[in-house]
């Protein structure tokens, strides 16, 4: 299930990531087990959602913007932090 927080969710967050750890829209796509397509509309989304633009296009990969690089920052730390809660609720079951 895909938590959303605001206008945003935790699955565009990762995709987020997964562009910028591997350099490309595609590369990102294979690493989480999506389709190229599936990945640009989760950016185009979370763009939009946003209003800013994460992503230079028009060379051969794309680059992250001013905003996208912060934003890359930031999106680590939200999934990291949401790690933590997991593991800790996970841990308080009995």
């Amino acid at each position: 299930m895909d938590q959303v927080i605001g206008n945003l969710s935790l699955d565009q967050l990762r995709i987020l990531v997964a562009i910028a750890d591997a350099g490309s829209f595609s590369a990102a796509g294979r690493r989480l087990g999506r389709a190229q397509s599936a990945i640009s509309q989760a950016v185009a989304g979370l763009e939009g959602a946003q209003a800013v633009q994460l992503f230079e296009r028009g060379g051969h990969r794309p680059r992250l913007t001013e905003v996208g690089r912060l934003l890359v920052d930031q999106a680590r730390l939200v999934l990291a932090s949401a790690a933590r809660f997991e593991a800790v609720a996970a841990n308080t079951r009995s």
